[in-house]
């Protein structure tokens, strides 16, 4: 009998735990109000290296339906190569064949083919994903970015959380310090409500992106930022200023 007791304290005290512990992220969450720019997707890092450098045009980019400013990638000549991609990044829908019969690789092609897949079967490329260890940083980025956002639900949050900030970690020891890296790390700090690793890893991103404008934006959007980290915020707010002004 003492055994059922026991057990049942036990098991009592571990669900009194979690609720603790989902009461105190639900809280963090919530004056966070749930992170919002750490859902974007950074198109910049998933289409680099697809397209020869080129000079950048002052011309309006494509909307990106997760949210978060256009990819500067694409903000230039508006080749045949360049429509295909905005049209992808924009959520038009593309044929696969099309990047096969435009000037890309066939690495390219496949990649492209695969991302045009995002949206509208997200669990299908992330298998794809899933079935080989990483050989791209932008392949480790996405997958765990639709880890994150199509597979955590509360029964598995922790678990799921953990495990993709595990592979993170795994891809920043291979691959090095990259921006989109250090990104989808804040996002999973940020589904436990880990607010000081959020605004850490937010500060990297910044400084290893060499002040791109996605990771300004995406800080200077954070609605606690200016609060948790104003030297953050300010180091942002002027980088942006000076990029506005051509500097």
């Amino acid at each position: 009998m003492s055994l059922y007791v026991t057990g049942g304290v036990a098991m009592a005290y571990a669900a009194g735990v979690v609720t603790v512990h989902r009461v105190t992220v639900a809280r963090r969450r919530a004056l966070a109000q749930g992170f919002p720019t750490l859902r974007w997707l950074d198109w910049d890092s998933l289409l680099q290296g697809v397209l020869p450098a080129a000079e950048e045009l002052d011309r309006p980019g494509a909307p990106v339906p997760e949210g978060g400013p256009s990819p500067r990638v694409l903000r230039r000549a508006p080749s045949r190569e360049v429509k295909l991609l905005e049209a992808l990044v924009s959520g038009t829908s593309v044929q696969a064949e099309a990047f096969g019969e435009a000037s890309f690789s066939g690495g390219e092609a496949r990649w492209l083919s695969l991302l045009s897949s995002v949206r509208d079967e997200p669990r299908r490329v992330l298998e794809a994903l899933e079935a080989t260890p990483p050989n791209t940083v932008a392949e480790a980025y996405l997958r765990e970015w639709l880890t994150l956002e199509h597979e955590v639900s509360p029964l598995n949050l922790e678990l799921m959380t953990f495990s993709a900030k595990l592979r993170i970690n795994r891809a920043l020891r291979r691959f090095g310090e990259h921006a989109s890296l250090y990104f989808i790390r804040a996002r999973a700090s940020s589904l436990l409500g880990f607010t000081k690793g959020v605004v850490d890893d937010l500060a990297r991103a910044v400084y290893f992106s060499r002040q791109a404008p996605f990771y300004l934006q995406a800080v200077m959007e954070m609605p606690f930022i200016e609060e948790a980290r104003p030297a953050l915020a300010r180091a942002c707010r002027d980088a942006m200023g000076a990029d506005d002004a051509g500097i």
